[in-house]
């Protein structure tokens, strides 16, 4: 999945992932998911890579794969009981979302278990 052409490019300028995307105008960790085939890289993204590696868009360009790459979420499989493998990408800011939700779950379950102690001990003292 990775984009073995534009890594080849950046690498032998002597470039980091870092520096060819403050050169873009893109943050490390979007750069490095477009380099690894995670995301798609567009047109005028291409465009302003070549340029900044002083190469040809033609010479770095290598088309997406119809395949996403899976994000595993812990415990989940991509596989359906079908026995079929789906693919999916998702976004850094859903998983951070998610997990903040399972924290907040958690603690309201806490809360609901320390209620329902405290309402037992209510009624056991009328």
């Amino acid at each position: 999945m990775i984009k073995e052409k534009l890594f080849e490019a950046r690498t032998s300028k002597g470039l980091s992932q870092e520096e060819l995307a403050d050169l873009i105008g893109m943050t490390q960790p979007n750069y490095s998911r477009r380099e690894n085939g995670l995301k798609k890289i567009s047109d005028t993204e291409w465009v302003k890579i070549a340029k900044e590696l002083g190469v040809k868009k033609e010479e770095i360009y290598e088309e997406d794969s119809q395949k996403v790459v899976y994000k595993k979420i812990k415990g989940n499989s991509p596989i359906n009981n079908s026995g079929n493998i789906h693919y999916f990408n998702m976004p850094d800011f859903v998983l951070e979302h998610i997990e903040l939700l399972k924290t907040q779950n958690a603690e309201l379950k806490q809360e609901n278990e320390a209620l329902k102690k405290e309402i037992g001990n209510l009624k056991q003292e009328n």
